[in-house]
């Protein structure tokens, strides 16, 4: 059983991570949540030619104004656009979606509306690497029919799934990823942010 465990562990790592070949698509959706990787991954797809566009998602952010206004630091979605900018990908190219979601499964709902609206055939979807399973399920269970997408994970974030337990940093990536898996296939139930707040 011991045994079982060590295998199923090590296997978990590399389990979760996505990376599907790429292909011409119509738009590259950026995942909310990682910068400035996940953008530099976008804007190297961008450049290298896969596709036209590349949309930012509009996440709901968790700092306050006052606090926005305070530091100078910038919403998450003009951040994720100013890193795309700053890789030249140019301001026409970049699509700012308008709907905000709170979660991976209603940002995917989001880019899926979005694309069917627009009349797109595929998609990339980029994000980090322990990701892109929970996106290659949610996706896959919902919109696949319509819209097939590519998951791609960036290069930007390097990680070596086969050793994930050997950092805090991975651990903790993991049990997101892991709990996020369950409360999709459990159906949500447990919301992003506490609703009382």
């Amino acid at each position: 059983m011991a045994l079982l465990l060590v295998l199923a562990a090590r296997g978990l790592g590399p389990w979760l991570v996505v990376n599907e070949p790429l292909a011409r698509s119509d738009a590259i959706f950026v995942a909310d949540g990682g910068p400035p990787q996940r953008e530099l991954e976008g804007a190297a797809l961008f450049l290298e030619g896969w596709a036209p566009r590349v949309a930012v998602t509009l996440p709901r952010d968790p700092v306050t104004e006052e606090a926005r206004r305070l530091s100078g630091e910038p919403p998450p979605q003009e951040r994720g656009a100013l890193i795309l900018r700053q890789r030249e990908v140019p301001e026409t190219a970049i699509v700012r979606l308008e709907r905000i979601v709170e979660n991976t499964r209603e940002e995917l709902q989001a880019d899926f509306d979005y694309a069917r609206t627009q009349g797109f055939r595929r998609v990339i979807i980029v994000s980090s690497p322990y990701h892109t399973r929970r996106i290659r399920l949610i996706w896959r269970s919902r919109f696949e029919d319509e819209i097939p997408a590519i998951i791609r994970v960036t290069r930007y974030d390097p990680v070596d799934p086969a050793r994930w337990w050997r950092s805090r940093r991975s651990l903790e990536e993991i049990s997101h990823e892991v709990f996020g898996i369950a409360n999709f296939l459990l159906g949500s139930p447990i919301p992003t942010f506490d609703r009382g707040r």
